[in-house]
């Protein structure tokens, strides 16, 4: 078992970490985090605080397996540890924008490493100024914070704890990893709540292990090296009656649409014209789709009717061809967009059929 007796800590030392442990009196973890005292010790970034000792770099064997993003401007730091190497830290720094070019910001990218597995928000999204998500799934247990900095860089911090095998000093170490927990908490920030069947939910529930990054109206992932960017309209009126009924959908009627769309975006190459979605096993509704090349912009929509005279549900998704002039850019791109198409259409049915 530890004790800041059996180290050359500070007074100082001594003083913060009675106001991170002690002087909360009978409050909660949470509380205590939340009524943290101006200038008391951030039990998230300070190990030695945390631990109770003075930490080391890592030994050699014992560091984390080096998983992380590799990104353009982001720094690594040597990784830490005490506790007989049970407690970890490892810790990155840099820029949140996206680099030229570049699809999404690092965030996402971040996100998508520390969310691995976890029952949380697949795509990063661009309000959060910090964010947390704990990894209590085996016997090594995680955090992993990211958060805003004061000069605007950003920091992603990953503790590691393997509980000790004597019960006295796993207790206290459980106390303290508590601590940081709650901290930990305190950043972060719950995403918007929605719908199951929502565009936005189905979108992020689509990106499965892949990075996305989702801001107030728009939703971006990559996929085969093309960026896609959505934009669902809100459910309207139908200008043209399209039937729920996939059965019921007559080719006049697609022709009719097919035309609005062509007067719309004259000079618009259209790579699929107005079209019903292959129907998914067991579904019943009528789903419509339509992929279009409109200068260096493919793009690919969904249309999809709701039973009776509900609104028209429609779902487009952009992507900026790099190099526009190749007469193959447009076919790969559309390989890359159409499956996206295809997947969003049935999983709507599946929610909402």
């Amino acid at each position: 078992m530890f004790h800041l007796s059996h180290h050359r800590g500070t007074a100082r030392l001594l003083f913060q970490l009675c106001l991170a442990t002690a002087c909360v009196g009978g409050m909660s973890n949470a509380q205590a985090a939340r009524h943290r005292p101006a200038g008391a010790v951030d039990l998230t970034a300070d190990l030695r605080a945390l631990a109770g000792q003075r930490p080391w770099r890592c030994d050699t064997g014992v560091e984390a397996s080096s998983d992380a993003p590799t990104l353009q401007g982001w720094r690594a730091e040597a990784s830490a540890c005490a506790w007989k190497n049970l407690l970890r830290m490892r810790r990155w720094t840099g820029p949140g924008t996206a680099a030229p070019n570049a699809c999404l910001t690092p965030l996402a990218h971040w996100w998508t490493w520390a969310r691995r597995g976890q029952d949380a928000p697949r795509a990063w999204r661009q309000d959060w100024i910090s964010q947390s998500i704990v990894d209590a799934r085996g016997a090594e247990q995680g955090l992993v914070i990211l958060r805003r900095l004061a000069d605007a860089q950003w920091s992603v911090t990953e503790w590691r704890w393997t509980p000790s095998a004597r019960a006295a000093t796993r207790r206290w170490q459980e106390g303290r990893w508590q601590l940081l927990l709650a901290e930990a908490a305190r950043l972060r920030q719950p995403a918007a709540a929605q719908d199951a069947g929502s565009l936005p939910a189905l979108l992020d529930a689509n990106l499965g292990e892949r990075p996305g990054e989702a801001g107030a109206t728009s939703f971006r992932w990559p996929v085969a090296g093309h960026c896609l960017a959505a934009d669902s309209a809100a459910p309207g009126p139908q200008q043209l009656h399209l039937s729920y009924a996939a059965d019921d959908s007559r080719l006049e009627q697609r022709a009719a649409l097919q035309l609005q769309l062509a007067r719309r975006y004259p000079r618009a190459t259209w790579l699929t014209p107005f079209s019903l979605v292959p129907p998914a096993p067991r579904s019943k509704g009528a789903r419509f789709y339509a992929v279009w090349l409109d200068g260096a912009t493919l793009s690919g929509q969904l249309w999809m009717p709701t039973r009776g005279d509900g609104p028209l549900v429609r779902l487009r998704i952009d992507t900026v061809l790099a190099s526009p002039a190749a007469a193959s850019a447009a076919a790969t791109a559309k390989q890359a967009l159409e499956p996206e198409l295809m997947a969003l259409a049935n999983a709507w049915s599946r929610h909402h059929e």
